[in-house]
C-alpha cells in the first residue's frame, strides 16, 4: 500500500513540475501568462492554483531577480496586473524567509 502512495505522490510531483515548466516555456514562446496557464489541465483545482502561483513565482525569480527586469515591465510582458506581480513577489519572499527560519531552527535543534 505504501508503495502505491509513493508512486501516486511521485506521479503528482512530476505532473506539477512538468506543468510549471510548460507554463514558463509557453511564456518564453510569447504567450501571456494566462494564455500559458490555459494549456495545463490538472484534475484538482487546488493543484492547478498552486501550479499557477508557483509558475508566476518562477517567472518573477528568473526575469526580475536573475535578469533584472523591472516589475512593471514584467507585468506588461506577462499581461498580468502589477498588483498580482507584487503580491506574488511578496508571497515568494515570505516563503523564502519562513524556510530560512525553519532551517535555522532545525540546525540549532540538531546541534543541541
Amino acid at each position: 500500500m505504501e508503495e502505491k502512495e509513493t508512486d501516486i505522490e511521485s506521479s503528482a510531483n512530476r505532473m506539477y513540475i512538468d506543468s510549471v515548466r510548460k507554463i514558463t516555456s509557453a511564456v518564453g514562446q510569447g504567450l501571456s501568462f494566462d494564455q500559458a496557464c490555459s494549456i495545463i489541465a490538472p484534475d484538482d483545482e487546488k493543484m492547478r492554483e498552486a501550479i499557477i502561483d508557483d509558475a508566476l513565482k518562477v517567472l518573477i525569480a528568473e526575469m526580475h531577480f536573475s535578469m533584472g527586469m523591472p516589475l512593471k515591465e514584467l507585468a506588461v510582458k506577462l499581461s498580468v496586473s502589477l498588483t498580482r506581480i507584487m503580491d506574488a513577489k511578496e508571497s515568494m519572499l515570505r516563503e523564502v524567509a519562513e524556510f530560512g527560519i525553519s532551517e535555522y531552527r532545525e540546525g540549532i535543534a540538531g546541534n543541541a
